[in-house]
């Protein structure tokens, strides 16, 4: 209530004191008598004419005049319209006369005897009857006619109140504001660094410190009573924002902190504005002056751009840079890509695509050493260096990196060395390479069909030096590609631009390659210039000027050639990256899991151990630490009895331990690596293992081994490279040995270049056999999946999808991953069209398979043979007729001729049919939470020794355990018992002949 009463104007408040002063001495008046009251005079005059219609009335009755009496009642009904009806009425209650409608207007319930008036009638002294009038009401609205007063207080004190208010609100506009703030506040605001202003809440100025009136250059008394907003105020340019007292009014709180400026003298200021409502009397608005902030931030901003400016050269240094990273990266991807699907012929032809991925990833790092160099970014322009520089190896390189990109669009790439060169000549080798990678890769890029040729020669040109002319080393790249205009030749060094718009999106870039080359090659003291026709093709030329002492020393074509095959012959006799002999633990409670992984391990150099629970490999690793002889790797199962992974882990490394821990579970669900790094392991290996990942995932904590004491695995065969040309003559460095080819052309699925080879090393033996084992059986189960399709029995069409998907990835065979997928789900879909597309593709991919040093047919006779031949009583294998007739049936992915994994898989076998009889006990007897632990065994296990089918009805079967599902475990448990029915295990291992 104090709130709303401060709001109120104190004009509005003076004004309502008077009008109640006003009110309250009409109101004593009144209740003295001094105003006249009409009602009561209106009372008495109907009494008195109720007294004489009585009286001529009981004489009109007496004489028995009563027509007469009826109609003079009558006519004073009708000549007076304050009464509405008369009437003369018995003792008994009878209406014995009547003037107008006495009936509807007299109301025996109301005593009121300001309308409704009684007079007896008496005859011979006694009572024997009553007049009765009904009169009009005379009280007014409400009743407010029968207090006096009443109408003159309504129309006069709302009257006066807005007369007071007008002449209050002139009167204090004439008086002299400087008075509104007492002097001793007046001297404290002045001391105010800001400008401060009073207002009123009409907004007009009733104080004004000095600092303001400093700003604006303004006297005190000028602006004393003058309204703010009168002053020449401006908001900053494109703000629409109210003034900030207006804004205060409106939302009644305070404003902060908004920009108003105001010109002064030709110089416009800029203050920052707070206004804060007082009371609901008026405001307090401050004015803080930050004119030199804005003026500081104007030059900041000069300043700024100077900066960009100078850093304009960094901008182009690093767009350069990120455009030319592109080049060699697409040399490692492209070769990495290679390695991944397995599309090599030979070991040797792998190395020799690691030694382009190691070039080009060196080239690589010398390109972002450039863009982390903050010396040459600042410097504003390249620097260049001047060093001993092998022109030869640069440009073998290039060919080198680039030959993946011409073979992908069947161009032949050509090196040219026309005449004899300097061995060295002194240049900077990164900007060199960089200029022949982009203008090769270009070439490439706009060739369709035809070559690339990178021709180079040494130039005498005539001078006016002491030998009489300058030596200038040309470097042409010739192409039979699209060709340019005169037009486009013109525009295609600068920044950005393409010979025109259909460019980019034919072929892509951002244009900047050739600028970039053209720089490097200005840098160098050289040029790059371009001749070309539409059709025919291009030749982008490259002009090094060089010193002529680098022509004491000259390299001639033909030693070129003998160099270049003794760096392939170098090349195919290098090293493959082996394990180094350190110690590594396996912890496991499966025994095929351990035996498989323990067997590749050893096999790539490392000495391991193993252990069935996470409590055993602490001991293990306590022992070990103990004796000097630490583990520097373990890789832990993460579900296993006595002592889970998780647990044995967090003990390790609560002890404080640091050995690294790969974590290898079944597990593959998103949180699930999470869960493991949170336990305290490094790193994250799915079961079934993939070996190629094992190794990598191993090699990463091993490092590298020394090769002088680890023989490395070698071959006969040694990479080929790009056709070399010494002036007239032709040489190939292309060294392929007598026994590799003869391997590749006895192979009858090898197609040349679309030949298909197992990303294992096929220089081992074991892995050698591990591959051809699963390719000479893929031919019969790809045969019985078609028959399952043709019979429309999806869901065997689904296992063996599901088999070859794993399968083929475990021994180095991606290529069958995606089409298995697909015909997986074609399965799932039921699509007939589908799964029969998806298995000529397959079958297409099994013909290109090529196992070097491996007749497959002959593989393939020797397996079948071996079957022939096995004991028909052997556990789980009937002879070649009961196989036959056996509906699908699943064959083990490893190489069973190989004595060691022959006993993994046989003990594996012997512990599953011992584990599937206790897990039928466990379903029997509701034991879940034993039966998904079984089942989580069988998961990992079943896949890792080659029997894929397994992996993923035990998957399910760990859910519905976990649910306790009754029905969806007996179904799971049954599919796993039918997997195993239709399993070729292996039999008695042929004993060796002398």
């Amino acid at each position: 209530m104090i709130s709303l009463y401060q709001r109120i104007p104190i004009r509005i408040r003076i004004s309502l004191g008077l009008v109640g002063l006003m009110a309250g001495s009409l109101l004593v008046a009144s209740a003295a008598g001094f105003f006249p009251n009409e009602q009561e005079e209106i009372l008495h005059g109907r009494a008195r004419l109720c007294e004489t219609l009585a009286i001529s009335g009981t004489a009109m009755a007496s004489n028995g005049q009563v027509d007469s009496l009826r109609v003079t009642l009558e006519s004073v009904v009708h000549r007076d319209p304050q009464i509405h009806s008369i009437g003369l009425v018995s003792v008994e209650g009878q209406l014995l006369v009547a003037a107008g409608d006495h009936v509807g207007h007299w109301d025996e319930t109301i005593s009121d005897n300001v309308n409704q008036m009684r007079v007896p009638v008496f005859r011979y002294g006694k009572q024997w009857g009553e007049m009765q009038v009904a009169f009009a009401n005379t009280g007014g609205l409400f009743g407010l006619n029968y207090w006096a007063p009443a109408w003159l207080l309504i129309v006069l004190v709302p009257a006066c109140l807005i007369q007071f208010s007008f002449f209050l609100k002139k009167t204090l506009e004439s008086l002299d504001p400087s008075g509104a703030v007492p002097t001793h506040v007046e001297n404290a605001l002045d001391t105010i660094t800001v400008g401060l202003v009073l207002l009123n809440s009409r907004g007009r100025i009733l104080f004004t410190n000095r600092r303001l009136n400093q700003l604006l250059s303004r006297e005190a008394s000028e602006l004393m009573g003058e309204k703010i907003d009168e002053l020449d105020w401006r908001s900053i340019e494109g703000s629409d924002e109210k003034r900030p007292w207006v804004e205060s009014q409106e939302i009644d709180d305070s404003v902060l902190d908004r920009i108003l400026q105001f010109e002064n003298n030709g110089r416009m200021l800029t203050f920052s504005v707070n206004c804060t409502p007082i009371a609901g009397q008026g405001y307090l608005v401050t004015f803080e002056d930050i004119t030199l902030i804005e003026e500081n931030k104007v030059a900041l901003a000069k300043a700024r751009d100077a900066a960009e400016n100078a850093n304009a050269a960094k901008s182009d240094f690093l767009a350069n840079m990120s455009h030319e990273i592109r080049t060699p990266l697409n040399a490692v991807l492209g070769f990495t890509d290679v390695l991944r699907r397995g599309l090599v012929s030979n070991s040797n032809e792998a190395v020799d695509h690691l030694n382009m991925i190691h070039r080009s990833g060196a080239h690589l790092l010398e390109l972002i050493n450039d863009i982390l160099d903050l010396s040459k970014i600042e410097s504003g322009h390249l620097q260049v260096e001047s060093i001993d520089t092998s022109l030869e190896a640069i440009v073998t390189d290039v060919a080198n990196t680039l030959k993946v990109k011409a073979d992908e669009q069947a161009l032949d790439l050509k090196v040219e060395f026309r005449t004899a060169i300097p061995r060295t000549i002194q240049a900077d080798p990164t900007r060199l390479r960089q200029v022949i990678t982009n203008l090769v890769g270009n070439a490439i890029k706009f060739t369709e069909d035809g070559s690339v040729s990178i021709v180079t020669s040494l130039l005498k040109t005539p001078s006016n030096s002491v030998e009489g002319y300058d030596p200038i080393l040309r470097i042409d790249i010739i192409d039979t590609g699209i060709g340019m205009t005169p037009e486009q030749q013109a525009k295609i060094f600068d920044s950005f631009v393409q010979a025109d718009s259909s460019t980019t999106r034919k072929f892509g870039g951002t244009g900047l390659g050739l600028s970039i080359s053209r720089r490097l090659a200005e840098a160098m003291g050289g040029s790059l210039t371009v001749h070309s026709e539409i059709g025919v093709g291009s030749t982008f030329r490259v002009e090094l000027p060089t010193q002529s002492a680098a022509l004491n020393d000259m390299i001639s074509p033909e030693e070129l050639a003998r160099l270049a095959k003794e760096k392939a012959q170098a090349d195919a006799n290098s090293e493959l990256l082996r394990l180094p002999a350190k110690r590594v633990l396996i912890v496991d409670d499966g025994e095929a899991n351990r035996r498989l992984i323990e067997l590749v391990l050893k096999r790539a150099g490392a000495q391991v151990g193993t252990a069935e629970n996470g409590q055993e490999a602490l001991d293990a690793i306590e022992q070990a630490n103990e004796s000097n002889d630490a583990y520097a790797l373990v890789l832990m199962d993460m579900q296993m009895p006595v002592l889970d992974g998780y647990s044995a882990t967090r003990q390790l490394r609560s002890s404080g331990n640091t050995t690294p821990v790969v974590a290898l579970t079944g597990n593959a669900m998103r949180g699930d690596r999470e869960k493991c790094i949170e336990a305290g392991c490094d790193d994250f290996l799915t079961k079934p293992v993939n070996l190629d990942e094992l190794l990598a995932m191993v090699s990463q904590y091993l490092g590298t081994v020394d090769p002088a004491t680890h023989p490395a695995i070698t071959s006969d065969a040694t990479p080929s490279v790009p056709a070399i040309e010494f002036g007239n003559e032709t040489v190939s460095t292309e060294t392929t040995s007598i026994a590799a080819r003869r391997t590749i052309e006895t192979s009858p699925s090898n197609h040349a270049s679309d030949a298909i080879v197992p990303s294992l090393p096929m220089d081992d033996e074991d892995f050698r056999a591990i591959a051809g084992d699963f390719v000479s059986r893929l031919q019969t189960r790809l045969d019985g999946i078609e028959q399952a399709i043709q019979e429309s029995k999806f869901d065997v069409v689904h296992g063996e999808a599901h088999w070859l998907k794993g399968a083929g990835g475990t021994v180095g065979l991606d290529v069958f991953t995606e089409p298995a997928r697909t015909l997986e789900q074609a399965a799932k879909d039921e699509s007939s069209e589908i799964a029969s597309q998806m298995l000529a593709e397959i079958r297409q991919l099994h013909q290109r398979v090529v196992i070097p040093g491996l007749d497959l047919s002959d593989a393939a006779a020797i397996d079948l043979t071996a079957a022939m031949n096995r004991d028909p009583s052997d556990v789980g294998l009937s002879p070649v007729q009961d196989i036959a007739s056996i509906p699908n049936p699943i064959h083990c992915a490893l190489p069973l001729d190989d004595p060691d994994f022959h006993a993994i898989v046989s003990d594996f076998v012997v512990r599953l049919d011992a584990r599937l009889l206790d897990m039928r006990n466990e379903l029997n007897e509701r034991r879940y939470e034993d039966l998904g632990l079984s089942a989580h065994w069988l998961k990992g296990a079943g896949g890792t020794v080659g029997y894929g089918d397994l992996t993923q009805p035990s998957r399910e079967l760990i859910d519905a355990a976990h649910q306790e599902d009754l029905a969806t475990c007996e179904a799971r448990l049954a599919e796993i018992e039918s997997v195993r029915r239709r399993m070729i295990v292996p039999g008695p291992m042929p004993q060796a002949t002398s």
